[in-house]
């Protein structure tokens, strides 16, 4: 077995319960999907790895694939529901202020993971990443920077911008009379 198969061997079974984990949490408990998924960013990663440059460690980036791939999956059957966590940036630019969740947990949590399917169509995967991270899973900036290996300021201005786009959609979505 060569050194790249043999290293890749152990980036799966080091890191393929994670990403399943991850896969299955965005996609609401369908295994058979988290399943494929997981399977699909291993081998996006394995095609892909001698492409991969700078200093992003391997667990970030199939986490990222994972989120994207996961999010990709959730938007070709998205359905739109009309409404949206509130982000409330900071006059300075320097992050969100304030994260209103648009869910309790449970089924709401999978709901808000289809809106923000819906209304991330076209945005590049840094954004999408971190769009996810704070809508749905929580996150502050501060542990989005961390995940992601970015600054603060990148993150906080990545959400202001994702935040404006998507509110411009919902507005387009929402059919009059509900919301």
């Amino acid at each position: 077995m060569s050194d790249a198969t043999t290293r890749f061997n152990e980036l799966y079974r080091r890191y393929a319960p994670a990403v399943f984990r991850r896969a299955l949490s965005l996609l609401g408990g369908d295994e058979a999907t988290a399943k494929d998924v997981t399977q699909d960013v291993f081998l996006g990663y394995y095609k892909g790895e001698a492409r991969l440059t700078g200093a992003a460690q391997p667990f970030t980036v199939l986490y990222q694939m994972a989120t994207y791939q996961s999010v990709d999956r959730l938007r070709s059957r998205a359905r739109w529901h009309g409404k949206m966590s509130s982000l409330s940036h900071d006059e300075e630019g320097d992050g969100p202020a304030v994260q209103v969740p648009a869910h309790d947990g449970g089924v709401e949590r999978v709901e808000a993971t289809h809106d923000l399917a819906l209304l991330t169509k076209g945005e590049d995967e840094q954004t999408l990443t971190c769009a996810v991270l704070y809508f749905v899973e929580g996150y502050t900036t501060q542990e989005i920077a961390e995940t992601l290996d970015l600054s603060r300021k990148t993150v906080g201005r990545a959400l202001a911008a994702f935040a404006a786009r998507a509110n411009k959609r919902s507005e387009r979505l929402t059919v009059k009379g509900t919301a």
